[in-house]
C-alpha cells in the first residue's frame, strides 16, 4: 500500500514546483524557465535528493517538451509572411544565414564539434516572445521581424540536429541513404496532408469553426491539435529521426492552416504551460549534474556564451533595412541570444548520440541559462531607455 501511495509523491513535487517556480521568477525578475531548472536541481540528486528521474517522470518530461516544440511551430505568424511577401524574407534570412556562418567559426575557433556549432547557433520563438509581450513589442515592426527570424533559424536549428543524426552514425552509406529517403518523404507527407487539410476546411468550414470555436464544450480543438502533433511525431519515429521534427511540423501545420489559430493556440497553451511544460523544465534541472561543472567548464560556458552573443548581434547589425536605427538592430540581437529550450534540448540530443559527455551537456545547459538570462535584460534596458522603439521604425 505504501508503495502505491509513493508514486504520488514525485507528481506532487513536480507540481508544487510548477507552482512556486513561476511566483519566484517575478520575484527575483528572471525567466519563469530558469526558475523551474533551479528547484529541479535543488530537489534532484544535485541537491537534496528528494526527487529522482523514473520512467514516469520522464515521459511526462518527453511529452512536455513535444508540446513545447508543437507551439513553436504554431507560433510561426504565416498571415505576417503572407502580408509580408516574399521579398520581407531576404533581411530575416541573411540574418540566419549570417547567425549560422559566425556560429560555426566561433565554434571551430573554440575547438567545439557540430552540437557546439548548435548551441551557438539556436534560435527559438518562445521566450524571444513572452519577452516582446511583456514589452509591448510583439505587434510592433521589431516583434516581427525577431519572430520571423527567430522561426526560420528555430526550423533551420531543427534540421540541422536531423543533419547530425544522420551523420553521426558513421560515413555515407546505404544505410544513410535510405535515412534521408525517410526523412524526404516525410516531408512529402507533410505537403500532402498540408493540401487535403486546406481543402477538408475549404470544403468543411462547420468543421473549422468547431476546431477553433471559444465555448466548444468538448474542446475538439485541443484533442485534434494534440492528435496532430502525436501523428507526426510517430511518423518522424518511423522515418527515424527526432521526435522534436514531427511535433514542430505538426504545429506549422495548424498554424498555416487555422488562420484565426489564436483561441486554438492559447488553450493548447493553457494545457502546455500549466502542466507539461513546466514539468520538462523541473526534470532538467533534476537530470542536471552540477557536480560534473569545475571551473574549467564554467569558464568555458562564459566563453561560449559571449561568442553565441556576438554570433547573433553581428549579422543583426549588418544584415538590417535601410533607416534602421543602431539601437533596433541591437535589440533584435539581444532577443535572438534566448534560445534556453533549444539549447536544452540539442544538448541532451548530443548526449544520445555520444557526441558529447555529461560534463560538455552540463556547460551548454549553463550556456543556455546564462544567455537566457543577461539578454533579454539588456533587450528590456535599451527598450525601455526610451519612447517604443516602435515609434522609431519608418
Amino acid at each position: 500500500m505504501m508503495a502505491q501511495e509513493s508514486r504520488w509523491i514525485p507528481l506532487i513535487l513536480l507540481l508544487s514546483a510548477s507552482i512556486v517556480g513561476p511566483l519566484l521568477a517575478v520575484r527575483l525578475r528572471l525567466p519563469t524557465a530558469v526558475v523551474l531548472m533551479l528547484i529541479g536541481m535543488a530537489l534532484g540528486p544535485a541537491g537534496i535528493g528528494i526527487l529522482q528521474d523514473s520512467p514516469n517522470i520522464s515521459f511526462l518530461s518527453e511529452f512536455g517538451f513535444l508540446v513545447l516544440l508543437f507551439m513553436a511551430g504554431m507560433e510561426i505568424d504565416f498571415d505576417a509572411i503572407r502580408a509580408a511577401g516574399r521579398k520581407a524574407l531576404w533581411v530575416p534570412l541573411l540574418v540566419v544565414a549570417g547567425i549560422f556562418s559566425c556560429a560555426t567559426i566561433g565554434a571551430k575557433l573554440l575547438g567545439l564539434n557540430g552540437i557546439g556549432i548548435l548551441v551557438v547557433a539556436a534560435m527559438a520563438v518562445g521566450m524571444p516572445l513572452a519577452v516582446l509581450k511583456e514589452t509591448g513589442q510583439d505587434r510592433a515592426p521589431l516583434g516581427r521581424h525577431v519572430m520571423l527570424t527567430g522561426s526560420l533559424g528555430e526550423f533551420f536549428c531543427i534540421l540541422g540536429i536531423t543533419a547530425l543524426e544522420l551523420t553521426s552514425s558513421g560515413p555515407m552509406g546505404f544505410h544513410t541513404l535510405i535515412h534521408i529517403l525517410k526523412i524526404s518523404a516525410l516531408f512529402v507527407l507533410f505537403v500532402l496532408i498540408l493540401r487535403w487539410v486546406r481543402a477538408l476546411v475549404w470544403w468543411h468550414p462547420e468543421l473549422l469553426r468547431r476546431l477553433i470555436g471559444r465555448h466548444d464544450v468538448a474542446e475538439l480543438g485541443v484533442r485534434v491539435g494534440l492528435a496532430v502533433m502525436l501523428l507526426f511525431v510517430f511518423l518522424s519515429a518511423l522515418a527515424g529521426v527526432e521526435p522534436i521534427l514531427g511535433a514542430f511540423i505538426g504545429g506549422a501545420l495548424l498554424g498555416f492552416v487555422l488562420r484565426d489559430k489564436h483561441t486554438l493556440e492559447s488553450k493548447i497553451g493553457a494545457l502546455g504551460n500549466g502542466l507539461f511544460i513546466p514539468i520538462f523544465f523541473i526534470v532538467v534541472g533534476v537530470r542536471f549534474d552540477a557536480r560534473a561543472l569545475d571551473l574549467q567548464s564554467v569558464q568555458s560556458a562564459l566563453v561560449i556564451a559571449g561568442v553565441t552573443g556576438l554570433a547573433k548581434i553581428l549579422p543583426s547589425l549588418v544584415f538590417a533595412r535601410k533607416g534602421t536605427s543602431l539601437r533596433e538592430r541591437l535589440a533584435a540581437g539581444f532577443l535572438l541570444c534566448a534560445p534556453l529550450t533549444l539549447v536544452v534540448a540539442i544538448a541532451a540530443i548530443g548526449r544520445n548520440l555520444q557526441m558529447i559527455n555529461g560534463q560538455t551537456q552540463a556547460c551548454f545547459v549553463l550556456v543556455g541559462i546564462l544567455i537566457s538570462v543577461l539578454f533579454p535584460i539588456l533587450f528590456k534596458l535599451l527598450v525601455r531607455s526610451r519612447d517604443p522603439i516602435s515609434h522609431e521604425i519608418h
